[in-house]
């Protein structure tokens, strides 16, 4: 019987039930991820140096960088600080990368 209470279920969110969007949820983690190896790179960091700059454990930048993490909105403004880039630069434009390969 209906309580008409929000439910309060945990764990992974309804869009990931939903082919179309959960395939762009995941291309978009990816090029994430590729973005943030990108920045890490270039500036000669290891992984766990990344990690320590941006307060994450060493493991979740390796899934980061793999696509394989949600990343909070948090965890996106500690990397934007720790590799000392505006946040949207994160997220470049499709079109960006294809003029820039």
């Amino acid at each position: 019987m209906p309580t008409g209470k929000t439910p309060t279920k945990r764990g992974r969110s309804e869009v990931w039930t939903r082919g179309p969007t959960a395939r762009a949820i995941k291309r978009e983690l990816r090029r994430l991820g590729e973005r943030l190896r990108q920045l890490r790179l270039e500036r000669g960091l290891t992984q766990e140096q990344a990690a320590e700059a941006i307060g994450v454990h060493p493991k979740h930048i390796i899934k980061m960088e793999q696509g394989g993490a949600n990343v909070t909105v948090a965890t996106l403004v500690a990397a934007s600080v720790a590799f000392k880039v505006p946040l949207r630069e994160l997220f470049p434009d499709s079109d960006e990368e294809n003029t820039s390969k």
